[in-house]
C-alpha cells in the first residue's frame, strides 16, 4: 500500500487523512501536542476560549455534505449569536443570526471537529519534521534530533504557507506559488470573568480599531462554563507589532476591548494573550490544491483558496480527488 506522510493535523491534513486512509497508509506528524491547528481550544479552568477560528459557514454543497453527519451527532452546532457590528465605540448594527445563513462551531469545543476527524488515525504528535530527502524513491524524513521519521512515497505538506515552503524542496513544481502565499498575523486575546458579561451581543465585528472581533466565548452553544470573553486583533495591527513585548500587546487589546464595548474589562479574573503568526491571508486565485506526481509531492491547506474553515476543507477536497485518481 503506498505510503503517505501528511505533515500537518489542522482541518486540511485530518480531512484528507480521513478521505484517504482506505486507500493509503498514512501516518500525520504534527509539531503541537494537539489537533486542529487553529480550530484551536485553550483551557483555563474554569473557563475555556476558541482562540482560533471563532465559526464557519457552509457555503459550497460539499462543505454541506460532510457537515451533516456531524450536525446530526451533535460535533457541530448551529450557533445563532445576537451579532453586533461597531465602528470604533459606536454600535452601528445589531441582529440575530438564524437559519438564512447559518453559522456553526464545534461542540462542545471548536476543537471537537477535529479530535473526531482524528479518531484512528496514526497521528505523531509533538513531532516537527525538520527536512526531508529523497532515497530512491522514497522521501525520508528527519526530526530536529536527526532521527528518522521513516520513508514514504508521498509527502504532503498542510502546514501554513511559510512553514510548507520551508519545508518543501525547491525541486516540487509548486514551490513558487507556495511562497507568494503572504500570511497575516492575529493576536487572541483570552478574558475569563467570575460573574456574567453585560452585552447585548453574543458576537461583534469592529471596524475603525485595533480589534476586529469580540465574541462571548461561553455563549456558544454545548458549553457549560465560566464566562469568558476572546477578542481578536486586526491583521494590519499584529502583522505591526508582532514582535512587541507580550504584555505590552495585552495591555493594549485589553484597552480597546474596553474603550469598544464600554466596559472596563480590566477586571477579569483571568487574563491571557495568544500570538498567531500565520492567521489569514486574502482570497487567492489558482489550483485548490497544489500536487506534482513526477516528484510525489503535494500541498494543501487554507490558505490555497482563503483564510476560512470552509476553504480548508475545500482544499482537502480538491487534493484528495487528485491522489485517489492517482493512487
Amino acid at each position: 500500500m503506498t505510503k503517505i506522510a501528511i505533515a500537518g493535523a489542522g482541518l486540511a491534513g485530518l480531512a484528507l487523512a480521513h478521505s484517504l486512509r482506505e486507500q493509503a497508509d498514512i501516518t500525520v506528524f504534527e509539531k503541537a501536542r494537539g489537533v486542529g491547528g487553529r480550530m484551536a481550544t485553550r483551557y483555563a479552568d474554569p473557563w475555556q476560549f476558541d482562540h482560533g477560528a471563532q465559526f464557519f459557514t457552509a457555503l459550497t454543497e460539499p462543505f454541506q455534505r460532510f457537515l451533516a453527519p456531524l450536525i446530526e451527532s451533535g460535533i457541530v452546532m448551529r450557533w445563532d449569536a445576537r451579532f453586533a457590528e461597531f465602528i470604533g465605540a459606536e454600535q452601528t448594527a445589531h441582529w440575530q443570526w438564524d437559519s438564512t445563513r447559518p453559522h456553526y462551531v464545534g461542540a462542545p469545543k471548536m476543537n471537537a471537529v477535529a479530535k473526531h476527524l482524528a479518531a484512528g488515525l496514526d497521528i505523531r504528535l509533538a513531532t516537527l519534521i525538520d527536512s526531508v530527502s529523497r532515497n530512491g524513491d522514497y522521501w525520508t524524513l528527519t526530526d530536529g534530533d536527526g532521527e528518522s521519521l521513516g520513508a514514504f512515497d508521498w509527502l504532503v505538506s498542510t502546514a501554513p504557507a511559510p512553514q510548507s515552503a520551508a519545508l518543501l524542496p525547491p525541486e516540487f513544481a509548486h514551490h513558487s506559488a507556495i511562497a507568494g502565499a503572504e500570511m497575516r498575523a492575529c493576536f487572541a486575546l483570552m478574558l475569563g470573568f467570575d460573574g456574567p458579561l453585560p452585552f447585548d451581543w453574543d458576537a461583534a465585528h469592529v471596524g475603525g480599531a485595533d480589534i476586529s472581533w469580540m465574541s462571548v466565548n461561553s455563549a456558544k452553544p454545548g458549553r457549560d462554563t465560566a464566562p469568558s470573553l476572546l477578542v481578536h486583533s486586526t491583521n494590519a495591527w499584529a502583522d505591526a507589532h508582532i514582535e512587541d513585548d507580550h504584555d505590552a500587546v495585552q495591555a493594549h487589546l485589553l484597552s480597546e476591548a474596553s474603550r469598544i464595548s464600554g466596559h472596563d474589562l480590566s477586571s477579569a479574573a483571568h487574563i491571557a494573550v495568544h500570538r498567531w503568526l500565520y492567521a489569514n491571508l486574502p482570497k487567492r486565485e489558482g489550483p485548490a490544491a497544489l500536487i506534482d506526481p513526477d516528484t510525489q509531492l503535494a500541498a494543501c491547506g487554507d490558505w490555497c483558496v482563503q483564510g476560512r474553515v470552509e476553504a480548508a476543507l475545500t482544499s482537502a477536497i480538491a487534493l484528495s480527488e487528485n491522489l485517489k485518481a492517482l493512487l
